[in-house]
């Protein structure tokens, strides 16, 4: 008997539905996650700290790394426990499957290509971003506390005034070069510290979980650098307090209009984005990368901008 082409024709177009039904319902694999660098436990003394200067004339001094106005903590001994925290900030591409995904606003103005560029989010949406991270990965991951990301900025504790390389402020090598809008919100864009960690003294701020403690309850805390202002302020020990916004703030910037109607008391907002960690549940064996003290130099450049920024022009 022959099939007429009307036939098979449908017979066809049936077997492809039923196909399509089958490949849906096979588990789908998981979209890759970011690159995480593994930082072994350890103890340390936490927020400011003293280290030999060198000024521009060659005159020495000791000096402490975060200026008395940028808010650093006096220095405190605390025990770090394993874990892992991502290589860079978390850029837009990340940050729109995020928003995607758990049905939020989108963010303002995308552009096209900026998917690598760093995403600036609030800090309630930096919270979500680890969580939704860490589900779609399998891990239990978070915002660092502040003595983490110190641990990590410092690689393990070593006394870098400046999370780069070499731990010293190089502009336009290490750190971005003041007015050069190159690279300027590329996320990976500059040499990595010895831990292997990129971003930590340029891109945006970043949120950090504060300490109740220490902190009011209604205050989030920030640390390090920012291309938004390119500064050798922003040491490690340095942090930043922001306030919750006011629903007239909100109305008042156009990049915020994603955030109306949220409840009064709960926006935070301050150029900074999030990079998440998973503890470990072992200290486990140190990274490859640590090389403890090979490179610290014996003496770093002063080049911090004693300025504060109402001096500033």
């Amino acid at each position: 008997m022959r099939h007429t082409p009307f036939r098979i024709s449908a017979t066809l177009i049936v077997a492809s539905v039923l196909l399509l039904l089958v490949l849906r319902s096979l588990p789908t694999r998981p979209e890759p996650g970011p690159e995480l660098i593994q930082v072994e436990g350890g103890s340390f003394m936490a927020g400011n700290f003293q280290v030999p200067m060198r000024n521009s004339d060659g005159e020495l001094s000791v000096q402490w790394v975060a200026q008395p106005d940028q808010g650093a903590l006096e220095p405190y001994p605390v025990e770090v426990n394993a874990f892992s925290i991502m290589k860079k900030e978390a850029n837009n591409a990340l940050y729109d499957r995020f928003l995607k995904q758990t049905k939020r606003p989108a963010r303002w103005q995308p552009v096209k290509g900026d998917g690598e560029q760093v995403a600036n989010m609030p800090y309630d949406e930096a919270e979500a971003f680890c969580a939704w991270l860490g589900k779609n990965t399998g891990l239990d991951m978070r915002l660092p506390t502040e003595a983490e990301w110190e641990y990590a900025a410092r690689s393990r504790g070593q006394p870098f005034p400046w999370a780069t390389d070499n731990g010293q402020w190089q502009a336009g090598r290490n750190v971005p070069e003041q007015g050069n809008e190159a690279d300027k919100n590329k996320t990976g864009a500059f040499p990595p510290n010895p831990l292997g960690i990129q971003d930590m003294a340029n891109g945006l701020h970043e949120w950090v979980i504060s300490d109740p403690t220490r902190d009011p309850a209604h205050v989030r805390i920030f640390k390090g650098g920012s291309n938004e202002g390119a500064s050798s302020r922003h040491t490690i020990p340095t942090r930043g307090i922001v306030f919750p916004l006011s629903e007239a703030a909100i109305d008042a910037k156009p990049e915020l209009a994603r955030l109306k109607g949220r409840p009064v008391g709960t926006v935070y907002f301050q150029h900074a984005t999030a990079r998440c960690v998973a503890p470990l549940k072992t200290n486990g064996t140190p990274p490859t990368s640590v090389t403890q003290n090979t490179i610290l130099p014996t003496i770093f450049d002063d080049v911090t901008d004693k300025r504060k920024p109402s001096d500033e022009p």
